[in-house]
């Protein structure tokens, strides 16, 4: 069962993590601050689940319309300049 970008976002937080964890596949991670960012291919659009790492906040999904998303993941993965 897939949902569009649109039937997703009108879930609740606890109707989003479930059906991100039976259809989703995970495509990559990244961090910001204190945060871990899971990205989640979900067919027809991506989300991220953003998880705060000290203060223990609610989980939240964040769903993307377009591949655009998918930037923030190849700009992470460049080489450090030393």
């Amino acid at each position: 069962m897939l949902l569009t970008y649109s039937q997703f976002q009108k879930l609740a937080y606890s109707q989003q993590d479930q059906f991100v964890r039976i259809y989703g596949q995970l495509v990559a991670q990244r961090w910001h601050e204190n945060y871990s960012i899971e990205l989640y291919d979900l067919g027809v659009f991506y989300c991220e689940l953003w998880l705060e790492q000290e203060c223990l906040q609610w989980p939240c999904y964040y769903a993307f319309a377009t591949n655009a998303c998918l930037e923030q993941y190849t700009t992470q993965a460049q080489p450090a300049h030393y």
